[in-house]
């Protein structure tokens, strides 16, 4: 007869520190452990979720024979939670809180939809007349549950809503995988996970930064809530996917997440969308040639490296630079600041400022730039870029983060190792005056993005799940 252990687990809450009932989880390898908030000690092993979702039992407890060969998978559909607390996929890029995360969990789902997943948004009511459930895409719903006031809220308040969000998110039916994009909704979803008994799949999107690094102008401090909530979801998840090596270098040592539990599934890019224009063409009031910058106002995108840098372009080369975004409640103040810094270097003649688009109008907007601008101090992957790329557009990028990754450092554009104006503007210049070098860098970042589409993204996900079934 097999020997069977039993240890106990406990669950850390964001608002108590108060662990949840305990759970005994039989012996098994311990590759993957589950112990809350500490490793488990030499000679005890601990069973993770994906493990002990289809063992039998009752009353808490969990009781599998060691060795146990699985049931097969039914044939029904795998239902996937994407959990997305502090945003909507259906809020716009580059306006409020919303930005490259709501385009990656949208694409992603839509693909997963495609190959026959069940994917079901859940986030948080930020209105008073939106629905509780909508389909928006064959195969996705959107479901909403309340997590404070109906209303909009700037993301530094979002966490004082996550027990209200969690316990919401526990009367649900259970999921066959609950994916959590964004600490916040780890921290709500993954006790959740643990009680259902199902596997948990965390996305972190941006991770804080380290407690040493100095502030920019006109950034909050890191909520101390945030670090740990990162570290939790970090170390208990059955599986971490990030974007880029740099993120996942990142939760592995500053989020203490054990490599074996790390993957990496880049982003795709719709090409059919972003693709390279066929004609001539800029918005009102912006002359042709034009230099974009895409992205939510805020410090850390560097809107203000771009204005500067597009001062120290030579008066009669200088091209018009369109800023397209708009700051989040926490940045209401920074889209003023940019404009001053305009005025004060006398740019008002080239600068134009624009709101966050729908997706359309932005493709549309960016296959007609000369150069993407992507100056951001910190960027887990930067889809930014590769939408550009896709469209044929040269990209002028900070070497941060995974943005080394999404740009190849002289074939599909060129990495500024700075953010000093005076070299990202001796960059710009140099490529502007150069047409046959903007146009094979276009050429090479299209034929890279042919490889890197949503489909591809989807499917390699599809396998990280399935490997935890």
């Amino acid at each position: 007869m097999v020997r069977q252990t039993y240890v106990l687990w406990e669950v850390w809450t964001h608002s108590t520190g108060s662990p949840l009932p305990g759970a005994r989880i039989p012996d098994e390898d311990p590759a993957r452990r589950w112990a809350a908030g500490q490793r488990s000690s030499p000679g005890i092993r601990t069973r993770t979720m994906r493990q002990t979702r289809r063992c039998g039992g009752d009353g808490g407890y969990h009781r599998c024979t060691d060795g146990r060969k699985e049931p097969a998978m039914s044939q029904t559909p795998l239902r996937v939670a994407f959990v997305t607390l502090h945003t909507s996929p259906l809020e716009r890029a580059g306006t409020a809180d919303a930005g490259g995360m709501n385009v990656l969990i949208m694409a992603l789902a839509r693909s997963l939809g495609e190959l026959g997943v069940q994917v079901e948004f859940i986030t948080r009511y930020s209105g008073t007349d939106q629905p509780a459930l909508e389909e928006v895409a064959p195969g996705v719903t959107l479901r909403r549950l309340p997590a404070g006031p109906p209303a909009p809220l700037p993301k530094s308040r979002i966490d004082q809503h996550i027990d209200e969000f969690r316990d919401g998110l526990a009367r649900l039916t259970p999921y066959d995988i609950v994916h959590s994009h964004h600490w916040m909704s780890g921290v709500a979803a993954l006790p959740v996970a643990r009680t259902w008994g199902v596997p948990h799949v965390m996305t972190f999107h941006s991770v804080a930064a380290h407690p040493n690094s100095p502030l920019r102008d006109g950034e909050p401090p890191e909520s101390p809530a945030r670090v740990t909530g990162e570290v939790v979801c970090a170390e208990e998840s059955d599986l971490v996917l990030c974007v880029s090596h740099h993120e996942a270098a990142v939760v592995i040592g500053r989020c203490s997440a054990e490599p074996e539990r790390v993957r990496i599934v880049r982003p795709g890019v719709d090409v059919d969308l972003f693709h390279p224009a066929t004609s001539t063409w800029s918005p009102d009031g912006v002359r042709p040639g034009y230099v974009v910058f895409a992205a939510r106002l805020q410090p850390l995108k560097g809107p203000d490296v771009a204005i500067r840098a597009l001062a120290v372009v030579p008066r009669d080369e200088r091209p018009d630079l369109l800023i397209v975004g708009q700051g989040s409640a926490d940045f209401s103040h920074y889209e003023r600041e940019l404009r001053c810094l305009v005025e004060e270097l006398r740019l008002e003649d080239r600068v134009h400022f624009m709101p966050g688009q729908d997706r359309e109008s932005l493709a549309r907007i960016i296959r007609h730039a000369s150069v993407m601008l992507v100056p951001s101090h910190s960027e887990t992957f930067g889809l930014i870029a590769l939408e550009a790329s896709a469209s044929g557009v040269p990209v002028l990028a900070a070497a941060a983060g995974g943005l080394t990754e999404a740009i190849c450092n002289t074939h599909t554009g060129l990495l500024i190792p700075t953010h000093d104006p005076w070299a990202w503007g001796t960059a710009l210049t140099r490529l502007l005056a150069d047409p046959g070098r903007r146009a094979e860098l276009g050429r090479v970042g299209r034929q890279r993005a042919l490889d890197m589409t949503w489909r591809v993204s989807a499917t390699r996900t599809l396998e990280q799940y399935r490997r935890l079934l």
